[in-house]
């Protein structure tokens, strides 16, 4: 993960952008740090970057950060123009083409011939389905609980946990779906259940009367 430009530095954990209001500063540099995510695995999600790019422009996130567009928050948040990021997806699928077509060319002739690195190569064409890998939990991920929950995330969620760091991983567990909350109404449902006969009496008639 790339680190974190000054930009996007927030004085507490920021959880999934959709938990914060819109417009504010705490939703657009989750945003941010959304999209550096999805960057800094680009080889591996390029598909993930146009749909991220549509939450950037729905929400005109550059605007509570104090930026004038889309480009200039891609390029504050990545470090390049919108055009290098697009090479760089463009390259990536081109090494996936031909390591895919030419099992016997080395990554050092596919990073020639499509013009990145050999490191983007072997990134670009390294498989990502979770039956090639083990998923590794960032180490302050004790429990068993909370270590299940985090390999039920998707890779990109995963990323933006180890970003977060600690006390993150619930927030994006619950806007992910993985973790259920109680709405209130059952939360009343069950406090009412526990409540003794003189308490409910109590809060009926407090109720009744506004």
């Amino acid at each position: 993960m790339k680190k974190l430009p000054e930009l996007l530095k927030h004085n507490a954990i920021l959880s999934h952008w959709s938990s914060y209001p819109e417009g504010s500063i705490e939703r657009a540099k989750s945003i941010g740090i959304e999209l550096l995510a999805r960057y800094t695995n680009l080889e591996l999600t390029e598909q993930l970057w146009e749909s991220e790019l549509n939450i950037v422009a729905k929400e005109q996130a550059w605007k509570p950060l104090g930026l004038k567009s889309r480009e200039e928050f891609i390029k504050a948040v990545t470090g390049r123009t919108e055009t290098a990021v697009r090479k760089k997806i463009t390259a990536a699928a081109k090494a996936r083409e031909m390591a895919a077509a030419y099992p016997s060319l080395t990554q050092t002739e596919i990073a020639k011939q499509v013009g990145c690195t050999q490191q983007s190569v072997s990134k670009a064409t390294t498989k990502t389905s979770e039956t090639d890998k083990e998923v590794v939990c960032p180490e302050w991920i004790k429990s068993r609980t909370d270590q299940a929950t985090f390999r039920k995330l998707s890779p990109a969620d995963q990323e933006r946990v180890r970003v977060g760091g600690r006390g993150s991983l619930r927030g994006i567990a619950i806007a992910a779906g993985i973790v259920k909350v109680a709405s209130v109404l059952q939360q009343l449902r069950k406090v009412w259940a526990k409540a003794t006969e003189s308490d409910r009496r109590t809060f009926l008639e407090e109720v009744a009367n506004g």
